[in-house]
C-alpha cells in the first residue's frame, strides 16, 4: 500500500481518532454463537488461537483475549500497535503482535505453517489477501469477515472508503469462499452498505488428503 496512506493512518492513530473503540456487536454475537464452543480443553492444536488481521489498536483482539483466546494482532500501523501493547499490558494480557501489511503477514503465516482457530477481518479489504485466509485456518476453523460494500455510498453513509478497491461487490465473499461452509451471511440494505460472513474451513477427510493445505 502507498506510503502516504500509511502516514495518514499513523497520524490518525496518533491523534487518538481510532485508539479506543467498542467491540463490534457482530464480533460479540459471533463469539457467543460460534467461537465460544471452540474453547474446550484438550481440543485440536491451534483451535484456541485467533488472528485479528488489520486489527488496528486491537479493540477486538483485546476483548477476545479477555474471553480466553490466544490472540495474534497484525496491522501495518506501528502507532496503532503501540496502543494495543499498552492496553494489553494494562490488562495483563498476552498478545502476539505483528507489524506489516496484511498480505505480508498472511503469506508469511501460510509459508511457515502457522494456523489459527479463527481469523477476524473487520472493516478492511485487500482483495489480494482474501484467497490466503482459508490457508491459515486449521480444519474446522472459522473466518469472520465484515466490511463495507459498494452500496455504502449510495445509501448515504458518510463513513467508509469511496475507492472501489476497498469496497465489496454484492455477494463477493460468497463467491470467493464458496469452498467453505457458510454459517452466516448478511448484506445490510439500509443506512449503510456492509457485508458480513462467517464461514468454516472444511475438515480434511482421509479420502481427500490430496487437498490438504
Amino acid at each position: 500500500m502507498p506510503g502516504s496512506d500509511l502516514q495518514s493512518w499513523n497520524q490518525r492513530y496518533l491523534a487518538g481518532e481510532f485508539g479506543f473503540r467498542e467491540t463490534d456487536p457482530f464480533v460479540m454475537e459471533a463469539h457467543k454463537k460460534y467461537l465460544q464452543p471452540m474453547l474446550r480443553e484438550n481440543s485440536a492444536a491451534g483451535s484456541n488461537t485467533g488472528l485479528d488481521l488489520a486489527g488496528g489498536a486491537g479493540h477486538h483482539a483485546i476483548w477476545l483475549a479477555q474471553q480466553g483466546w490466544r490472540m495474534a494482532l497484525a496491522d501495518w500501523s506501528e502507532p496503532a500497535l503501540e496502543i494495543a501493547r499498552e492496553k494489553a499490558a494494562a490488562g495483563q494480557l498476552m498478545l502476539d503482535i505483528q507489524q506489516g501489511t496484511a498480505l505480508d503477514v498472511v503469506s508469511a503465516y501460510a509459508s511457515n505453517g502457522r494456523r489459527f482457530g479463527f481469523v477476524l477481518v473487520s472493516f478492511f479489504l485487500d482483495r489480494e489477501v482474501l484467497p490466503w485466509l482459508p490457508r491459515i485456518l486449521i480444519p474446522g476453523g472459522l473466518l469472520l469477515y465484515r466490511t463495507y460494500t459498494e452500496d455504502n455510498e449510495r445509501l448515504g453513509n458518510p463513513r467508509g472508503p469511496r475507492d472501489p478497491r476497498h469496497l465489496l461487490r454484492s455477494q463477493e465473499l460468497l463467491e470467493i469462499y464458496r469452498g467453505m461452509k457458510i454459517l452466516h451471511y448478511n448484506e445490510t440494505v439500509a443506512q449503510k452498505g456492509v457485508a458480513e460472513l462467517i464461514a468454516q474451513k472444511m475438515e480434511i477427510s482421509p479420502t481427500n488428503m490430496e487437498n490438504r493445505e
